[in-house]
C-alpha cells in the first residue's frame, strides 16, 4: 500500500469491517498508522489505529461502488450522506471555515492568528497579545480550524496549575473541545479507570495538565515522551521560555520540558504577554521551539524572520474593533498622610545603621533597610514578621558569640527590638491606610449593586493574614462553625491545585459567599477575577510596572461589562526626603496609565523586562542611586535590539481575514439534526425533545453515544440525563454567563454546531446508512434533461505525510453517453434541487446504463483532478524550492556562525581547546540533523501521491 492513500474520509476495510479513515501517518518502520472509525455494525462508533504492516487495508475502489437507489423521503439519506461527507472534508487554505461561528464575539484581531498560523507549513504560532485581549479564544479558533483538518485529534494543553479548570471550560463553552483536566483529582481518577502500567496520554485524545505536574512528576514525564500530539498548546509560556537576564535559564526544567514538548508534536501553540526578557536571545528561543530554522543567529535576526510566527497587539491596538469590551478604567490614587507614629518609624528606619548586615560591603544593611521599608509599606505585621525573622539569625545570637561580634549583635538586636515596637504601636493606634480600606471595602460589598465584590492585592502574605482578620471583624462578616469566614477568601501561590481552581471558580460564580478576595502575586497572572466583580485596591504596590499591569488585567480585560475602578493606597511620609524617595511609586502609577495608553507594552519603558529587575532598578530610588524619572522615564529606553522594529504593525495595512463561504444542503444545524435524527436514530422516540424556539433540542444519549461520553471529560455530563443543544450562540453565551451564577456550574446549554460530539456522532451514524463501498442514485425533478446523468464526487490529493493538500467536491456530466465538462458541487445542488427538499417519486430501480457510465465518470473525474494537481504543480514547486532554499540558508548561516567561533576560540593559534573543540562539533552535527530531517519533512510535505483518493458520493438522474 502507498504511502498517502489513505486519505481522510476514505472508506477502508480492515479486519472485514469497514472504516472511515480519519488520518494515517508515517512509522518509521516504514508502514503507516491508519486511524478510523467503525462504520459496519460491530465496530460501529469506535475509534480505532491500525499498522499497515500488520493488518492489510484494502481502500474501496471507485469504479466498484454500487449504485443503491434513494427511497426515503425527500431525499433525506441522499441529503444527510452528503452533508455529513462535505462537513468531513478536511479544508487545504487558510481561510477561516468555523472558528468564528463559534460562541464568541467576532473580532478580526483574534481571528488573525489561526489565519496566520494556517498559512504556514506547520501551524506553529505564538499568541503574544498584551494582557487581557482574550489569548484563549485565539488558542480555541486555531484548536478549531485544525480539528476541522483533521489535525487536532490529540491535543495537549499544558497549562499553570490555577487556570486549568478556568481553560478547560472556556474551551468546552465556547468551542466544544473537550479537553480531560488531569489536575491532582484528575490524576487520581485517571488511575482508578485504567490499568497503572497505561499512558492516560493513549486512553484520552484531548488533556489538559498543569506545567507542574510534567515538571516534577518523573512518571507523567516518561508517559509524555512516549506519546505524540497533533497539537500542543503552552499557555503562558514565557514560564518555559529561556530568560537570559535572571537566574532561570536555559538549562531550568521548565525550559527542557519545552523542547520535549515542542519535539513531540506536529502543531504548537505558545501564548504569552510577556514573551521576552528584553533580549533577542529570549524570544529567539520560543521562535525556536515553533520553527528551528527560523533563526541562525539568535543574537542577530529582522522581523522578517520572524513575523509569520507571531502577532503581538495591545488594547490600543484594537479598541477600536471591540470598544464595548472596554470600558473605560477609572482610577483613584489615595494618598494618605502618615500619622505620628508612622512617621516616627520612618525617621528611625532611615537613621539605622546596622552593624551585623552588609557588613561586608561597608553599606550599613542599605538593602535590608529598604527590605523593612518595603515590608512597613505593606503592613506594619509585614514588617514586624521580617523583624523577628531577622532576630532569628544566627549572626544576632548574642549568647552564642564573643566580643566585637557580641558587640555588633547586641547593636543589631537592640535597633530591630526598636523597630518591631515602633511597627506595633502604628498596628495597635491608628492605621490611616487599613482605614482608607476598610471605607471602600464596607462601600463597595454593601452596595445593592451586582457587582458588590472586590479583589486586594498584595506582596506580602502576612499583610493578607491581618486583612482577613481585621476586614472580617471590622466589616461584622459572619463566621461559621468551623470558624471560617466564607465572605473573604486569600489566595496565595502555596495553595494546591485545588484549592486555586476553586477559589477562582467560585469567585467568577454570582452565588459565591465571597466578597472579597485577598491576592498576592500569585492571582496576578492569567486568572479571569471580572467577571463578577470590577473593584480592584492595591494595599500596597509591586515594585514593578509590569507586575502592576498584570494585576490591573484581572479585572480591565476583554469582556469586562462595568467600569473597571482601580483604586491604589500610598502612605505619605512627613520627612520631605523619605516622601521624595518615596514619590516613585506615585510615578509608578502614572506610568502605568501611560502604558495603557500609548505603548501598550509595560516592558518597554524600563526596558528590563523582568519583574525582579524593574524591582531591583526601583530600590535604587530610594537608596539615592536614581532619580524617580531616570527609574521610569517618559519614553521606553534605547535598546541596542529594537523589540518596536520587530512587533511593530501597521493597523491600517492588514486586510481582513478571508472566512471561508460554506455549502450546506440545510438551512441550519437544527435542520440537519431533525432530519439526520428521523433518519439514522428512528428508535431514539421520547429520548428526544425539540424546543420551541425551533433553535433547540434536548436528549437522552443512546447507548453508543454514552459510550462515546465515557472518554470525555466527566464534566460535561454531571449526572445529568439529558444535554441541552442549541444553534443559537447568544443562548449560549447567556448559558455560560448563567453558569457563573453558581458555583460548579458549566453551561446548561452546549452549542449545536459540526464540533460538538453529538453532531459528530450523527455523523457517523449517517454515514453508516449506506452499505459497503455504496452511493446513492437520486431521480429528481427539473434541472436535468432527460438523458442526463450527474456523478458526483470527492476528490483528495494526499501529500507524502498523509495530509489533505487538494480537495474538490465536483460532477460528471453526462448527455446521454457523452461526457460533459466538470462541474463545481455548488452548481450540482443548484442543478439537483436538493436544497429545495423536492419530493421523491419512490423509484427503486436503478438504470442498467449508469454502471457502464460509472467507469467512464471515474476515468473523467481522475483526469479532472489530475489537471487541478498539474495547475497547482508551479505553486507547489515555487512553495517547495522557496523552503529548501530558506533552509540552506540557515544551515549555512548557522555552520559560519561556528567557524567563526572558532576562528575567534584559536586566539592566532592553530587549535581550538578541546573543550570547545567538541562543542562546536556537536552544535555542527545538530544543525546538519534539524537541516536533513526539515528538508525530508518539507519535501514530504509538499509532494503529493501520484494518484487521488476518488470517492463516488451521489449519481443524479432525471426523475
Amino acid at each position: 500500500m502507498s504511502i498517502g492513500q489513505f486519505a481522510a474520509g476514505a472508506r477502508v476495510e480492515i479486519r472485514d469491517e469497514e472504516w472511515i479513515v480519519n488520518g494515517a501517518k508515517p512509522e518509521a518502520s516504514g508502514g503507516q498508522a491508519v486511524q478510523v472509525t467503525g462504520v459496519s455494525e460491530l465496530v460501529r462508533g469506535k475509534n480505532a489505529t491500525f499498522l499497515t504492516e500488520i493488518d492489510e487495508v484494502i481502500v474501496l475502489q471507485p469504479e466498484e461502488t454500487e449504485l443503491v437507489a434513494d427511497t426515503s423521503s425527500r431525499f433525506a439519506k441522499t441529503r444527510l450522506y452528503l452533508e455529513s461527507l462535505y462537513r468531513r472534508t478536511p479544508p487545504t487554505d487558510s481561510a477561516i471555515h468555523l472558528g468564528h461561528l463559534a460562541a464568541i464575539d467576532e473580532v478580526q484581531y483574534q481571528l488573525r492568528p489561526a489565519s496566520k498560523a494556517l498559512s504556514l507549513l506547520r501551524p506553529r504560532f505564538l499568541m503574544a497579545d498584551g494582557v487581557g485581549l482574550g489569548k484563549t479564544i485565539e488558542v480555541g479558533i486555531l484548536l478549531t480550524e485544525l480539528m476541522q483538518r483533521g489535525r487536532g485529534r490529540r491535543i495537549l494543553v499544558v497549562a499553570m496549575k490555577s487556570i486549568l479548570a478556568q481553560f478547560q471550560e472556556e474551551l468546552w463553552g465556547r468551542f466544544t473541545i473537550p479537553l480531560v483536566r488531569l489536575d491532582s483529582v484528575g490524576i487520581q481518577r485517571v488511575q482508578t479507570k485504567i490499568p497503572s502500567s497505561m499512558n492516560p496520554f493513549h486512553f484520552y485524545e484531548r488533556v489538559i495538565v498543569s506545567v507542574d505536574t510534567l515538571k516534577n512528576d518523573t512518571k507523567y514525564r516518561k508517559h509524555l515522551e512516549d506519546c505524540h500530539w497533533d497539537v500542543i498548546v503552552v499557555d503562558e509560556c514565557q514560564n518555559v521560555a529561556m530568560r537570559t537576564k535572571t537566574k532561570r535559564g536555559q538549562g531550568s526544567q521548565r525550559a527542557q520540558l519545552a523542547k520535549l514538548l515542542a519535539t513531540h508534536c506536529d502543531s504548537l501553540i505558545l501564548t504569552s504577554a510577556t514573551p521576552h526578557d528584553g533580549s533577542e536571545a529570549s524570544f529567539a528561543s520560543l521562535i525556536h521551539l515553533l520553527e528551528p530554522t527560523a533563526i541562525a543567529d539568535v543574537n542577530n535576526f529582522t522581523r522578517e524572520d520572524v513575523e509569520p510566527f507571531f502577532q503581538r497587539k495591545f488594547k490600543k491596538d484594537v479598541e477600536h474593533e471591540i470598544d464595548e469590551a472596554f470600558p473605560p478604567r477609572e482610577v483613584r490614587p489615595h494618598r494618605l498622610p502618615a500619622t505620628i507614629a508612622e512617621t516616627a518609624f520612618f525617621e528611625y528606619l532611615a537613621e539605622t545603621v546596622f552593624q551585623t548586615i552588609g557588613k561586608s560591603k561597608g553599606t550599613g544593611g542599605a538593602l535590608f533597610r529598604t527590605t523593612l521599608l518595603k515590608a512597613f509599606l505593606s503592613s506594619p505585621s509585614a514588617c514586624i514578621s521580617t523583624v523577628e525573622n531577622r532576630l532569628k539569625q544566627p549572626a544576632l545570637q548574642v549568647e552564642d558569640l564573643k566580643d566585637e561580634a557580641q558587640a555588633r549583635a547586641k547593636v543589631d538586636q537592640a535597633s530591630l527590638n526598636k523597630l518591631r515596637d515602633l511597627a506595633q504601636a502604628v498596628q495597635t493606634g491608628t492605621f490611616p491606610k487599613y482605614d482608607a480600606l476598610l471605607a471602600l471595602v464596607q462601600k463597595i460589598v454593601k452596595s445593592p449593586q451586582p457587582n458588590n465584590r472586590v479583589v486586594i492585592f498584595s506582596e506580602r502574605i502576612d499583610t493578607l493574614n491581618f486583612l482577613s482578620e481585621a476586614l472580617i471583624r471590622d466589616c461584622k462578616l459572619k463566621v461559621n462553625s468551623a470558624g471560617k469566614c466564607p465572605a473573604v477568601a486569600t489566595f496565595h501561590g502555596s495553595l494546591d491545585d485545588q484549592a486555586q481552581k476553586d477559589l477562582v471558580h467560585s469567585f467568577g460564580s454570582a452565588d459565591s459567599p465571597i466578597k472579597i478576595l485577598l491576592a498576592s502575586d500569585a492571582a496576578a497572572e492569567g486568572i479571569n477575577l471580572h467577571y463578577f466583580c470590577n473593584h480592584l485596591i492595591h494595599f500596597d504596590l509591586p515594585w514593578s510596572l509590569i507586575t502592576l499591569t498584570q494585576r490591573n488585567g484581572r479585572i480591565d480585560r476583554y469582556g469586562q461589562k462595568q467600569i473597571p475602578y482601580i483604586d491604589y493606597l500610598l502612605t505619605i511620609p512627613g520627612d520631605s526626603q523619605i516622601q521624595a524617595d518615596l514619590r516613585v511609586l506615585d510615578r509608578l502609577i502614572e506610568k502605568e496609565e501611560q502604558v495603557q495608553r500609548n505603548l501598550g507594552d509595560p516592558s518597554t519603558l524600563m526596558n528590563l523586562y523582568s519583574p525582579e529587575l524593574e524591582e531591583q532598578q526601583l530600590i535604587k530610588v530610594v537608596q539615592g542611586e536614581m532619580t524617580p524619572e531616570e527609574a521610569l522615564p517618559d519614553s521606553p529606553a534605547p535598546d541596542e535590539f529594537s523589540f518596536e522594529d520587530i512587533f511593530g504593525t501597521d493597523d491600517e495595512q492588514e486586510e481582513p481575514v478571508l472566512k471561508a463561504e460554506t455549502l450546506s444542503l440545510f438551512d441550519s444545524d437544527i435542520a440537519f439534526a431533525k432530519e439526520a435524527f428521523a433518519v439514522a436514530v428512528p428508535d431514539i422516540d421520547g429520548g428526544i425533545d425539540w424546543k420551541p424556539d425551533q433553535q433547540s433540542f434536548d436528549l437522552v444519549p443512546p447507548e453508543d453515544l454514552q459510550r462515546r461520553y465515557k472518554y470525555l471529560p466527566p464534566e460535561l455530563t454531571r449526572d445529568r440525563p439529558r444535554i441541552k443543544l442549541t444553534q443559537d450562540r447568544d443562548k449560549v453565551k447567556a448559558a455560560i454567563d448563567a453558569a457563573r451564577q453558581k458555583e460548579r456550574e458549566w453551561p446548561e446549554w452546549e452549542l449545536f454546531w459540526p464540533q460538538h460530539p453529538v453532531c459528530q456522532w450523527l455523523d457517523d451514524r449517517i454515514m453508516a446508512e449506506l452499505g459497503r463501498h455504496e452511493a446513492w442514485v437520486v431521480p429528481v425533478t427539473g434541472g436535468l434533461g432527460d438523458d442526463d446523468a450527474l456523478f458526483c464526487f470527492q476528490g483528495i490529493y494526499s501529500n507524502l505525510n498523509s495530509q489533505s493538500v487538494i480537495v474538490d467536491w465536483f460532477a460528471v456530466p453526462f448527455q446521454g453517453k457523452k461526457a460533459m465538462p466538470t462541474i463545481p458541487y455548488s452548481e450540482v445542488l443548484a442543478r439537483s434541487g436538493l436544497t429545495d427538499g423536492g419530493g421523491n417519486p419512490g423509484n427503486t430501480q436503478v438504470p442498467e446504463h449508469l454502471m457502464d457510465l460509472r467507469v467512464r465518470a471515474v476515468g473523467h473525474a481522475t483526469e479532472h483532478m489530475a489537471q487541478i494537481r498539474k495547475d497547482r504543480a508551479s505553486d507547489i514547486g515555487n512553495k517547495l524550492r522557496d523552503n529548501l532554499r530558506s533552509l540552506k540558508i540557515w544551515h549555512d548561516s548557522g555552520l559560519k556562525l561556528i567557524e567563526d567561533k572558532e576562528t575567534l576560540a584559536r586566539k592566532g593559534g592553530s587549535t581550538v581547546p578541546t573543550q570547545k573543540a567538541r562543542r562546536y562539533k556537536a552544535e555542527r552535527q545538530e544543525i546538519q540533523r534539524i537541516h536533513d530531517e526539515r528538508r525530508q519533512w518539507v519535501t514530504k510535505t509538499l509532494q503529493t501521491v501520484p494518484a487521488p483518493y476518488l470517492r463516488l458520493v451521489a449519481v443524479f438522474i432525471p426523475a
